[in-house]
């Protein structure tokens, strides 16, 4: 509803259409940032007891951790931006792995050692100033912030010892039955039946084990680099006021990598089970006995006995 009201001096009626301008501001204005909230009531919830393996030994498949160790990864890259830089503003790195695998049986036949190939990428988004324009004195530059992703990949092999050695089960050989026969017959009908292999009937057994593959988990990941710019060159072919303000397009990266892994493996574990809880207290006071022991009334002292009796009073 629009408010209608009149000039005193010139009996003109102006109308107050707020509102509907707003609305209609913001169907059409589609560059304007339109949010919509509102409030989320609290849902009821009601604690349940969870159910328990009885009391005992009981056996389980669990992740088992087989090493954890922390790797250091050297790695050189050269990077070429899509555009002149002035100057890098931030740079937001995420490691991630697209191998790691292990080959349990090392080669100098040390059981309890292993070696580990790994594989990955770090993904970078690189956030940095460029030159739009120059004011009249050549002091000023301003400019736009653009950014570019980019993937820095790396690999590196390595051994690590193992705190509890992978379980693997080997699969058994073939094996093949053999029948005998008497029944065979020559072309002469005159000779004596040959007696041997059954050419006719042949056995075979083939088993087959599969174990569990062991795989690893990327615990902790730190990057330390350094950003070498390569043939700077003045901003728009001219010095200003001092030679700092420089531009340049290719970098070169020397980064360190630390990684913190744990290989696991799944392995079958027994655990003992206590069962179910025992009940609890509803009142925390009620743990403990705070109630005052009654003691039993003391003998009298006797002044003339020379060795009197110690009371528990």
């Amino acid at each position: 509803m629009s408010d209608v009201y009149e000039s005193g001096q010139k009996n003109e009626v102006y109308t107050d259409n707020t509102s509907n301008n707003l609305a209609y501001n913001q169907n059409n204005d589609k560059s304007c940032a339109i949010v919509t909230a509102k409030t989320e009531g609290m849902c009821d919830q009601i604690r349940v007891k969870p159910d328990v393996i009885p009391y005992g030994d009981t056996f389980v498949k669990i992740p088992v951790i087989l090493a954890e160790t922390n790797i250091t990864i050297p790695v050189e890259a050269t990077i070429t931006l899509d555009k002149e830089a002035i100057e890098i503003k931030r740079i937001k790195k995420n490691v991630y792995l697209t191998q790691c695998r292990l080959i349990p049986f090392s080669q100098d036949k040390k059981s309890d050692t292993g070696i580990l190939y790994i594989s990955g990428f770090v993904r970078k988004n690189i956030e940095y100033a460029t030159e739009k324009c120059i004011s009249s004195d050549k002091k000023n530059i301003c400019g736009d912030i653009r950014h570019c992703t980019v993937k820095v990949p790396f690999n590196c092999t390595t051994r690590v010892k193992f705190i509890r050695k992978p379980f693997f089960r080997s699969n058994p050989n073939s094996q093949e039955l053999q029948y005998f026969t008497d029944s065979l017959k020559s072309c002469d009908v005159c000779a004596d039946p040959i007696i041997g292999r059954n050419p006719c009937d042949q056995n075979f057994t083939t088993t087959e084990i599969f174990n569990e593959k062991p795989f690893c988990e990327l615990v902790k990941s730190c990057i330390t680099e350094v950003d070498i710019h390569k043939c700077p060159v003045p901003v728009n072919g001219k010095l200003y006021g001092s030679p700092m303000e420089q531009e340049f397009r290719t970098f070169t990266e020397k980064i360190v990598i630390d990684l913190t892994l744990k290989v696991l493996q799944k392995q079958q574990v027994r655990i003992d089970s206590l069962g179910e809880p025992k009940k609890t207290f509803e009142n925390s006071s009620q743990k403990y006995d705070t109630s005052v022991s009654e003691c039993t009334p003391c003998d009298p002292v006797d002044p003339h006995d020379p060795w009197p009796k110690e009371k528990d009073c």
